[in-house]
């Protein structure tokens, strides 16, 4: 019998230390690997174009545990929106979690509308086994033919919950913030549900839902947008 409990001892911990090891939640870094590539399918509607699709690519390299950049890319049909960002950042480890410092330059093109979209972003976010706290600012300048407007510091905000701790190699959570991928709003809120799952060592599937309001702060407002995402990562 005691032989039986230590075996199941030994076997609960190489469990336990396998998924301590998987790469998981928004910035999560194992050391094992230097680079992250995502590629991912996105579909919505909204009340302006209706239904509209499109596909993202994203790149990040890993300098060392503390430091990282990357950049990407996306383009939708339907709205006729092509993106790009450079972004980096910095990790603090702290007292059960990390802090992260990162910094966002951005660029939409609206073909539909002939407009550009500048968009610098600074935030602080508080990764914590179960949790993440997100603020910063945004700085936001539009362009449409002669006209041209810079918007006052957008505040930046999101939190997110998860079922399980992000060492897991699987996961559901909600979250709810004022801006996505590649937009800024002022006080307009996403909420959703999000996952990833572990397929093999290096690869995992992810995908999320999306929903914003029409209202401003009023989570009873008519729908403005829903919106899905599913993609796969590959770390190496």
């Amino acid at each position: 019998m005691n032989r039986i409990i230590v075996i199941l001892c030994l076997l609960l911990g190489t469990i336990t230390m396998q998924a301590q090891n998987a790469f998981v939640g928004q910035h999560r870094y194992n050391g094992e690997h230097k680079n992250e590539i995502s590629g991912y399918a996105i579909a919505g509607n909204n009340v302006v174009v209706s239904g509209y699709g499109g596909f993202g690519l994203s790149y990040k390299r890993h300098l060392n545990d503390r430091w990282h950049v990357g950049a990407d890319v996306q383009q939708q049909w339907g709205k006729q929106l092509y993106s790009n960002d450079v972004q980096g950042g910095y990790r603090l480890p702290v007292w059960w979690g990390d802090i992260y410092i990162d910094g966002k330059l951005m660029y939409n093109r609206y073909n539909r509308w002939n407009a550009n979209e500048t968009i610098g972003n600074l935030s602080l976010t508080w990764e914590m086994p179960y949790f993440y706290l997100r603020v910063g600012e945004s700085y936001i300048h539009w362009k449409t033919g002669a006209f041209g407007y810079t918007e006052p510091l957008t505040l930046t905000f999101g939190f997110g919950a998860m079922i399980r701790p992000r060492t897991n190699s699987w996961n559901i959570g909600l979250f709810f913030r004022n801006y996505d991928d590649f937009y800024y709003e002022n006080w307009n809120i996403n909420w959703g549900l999000n996952f990833y799952g572990r397929l093999t060592k290096q690869m995992y599937l992810f995908g999320e839902l999306n929903i914003r309001p029409a209202g401003s702060m009023s989570q009873l407002a008519s729908k403005y947008e829903t919106s899905g995402k599913l993609g796969l990562k590959y770390a190496w």
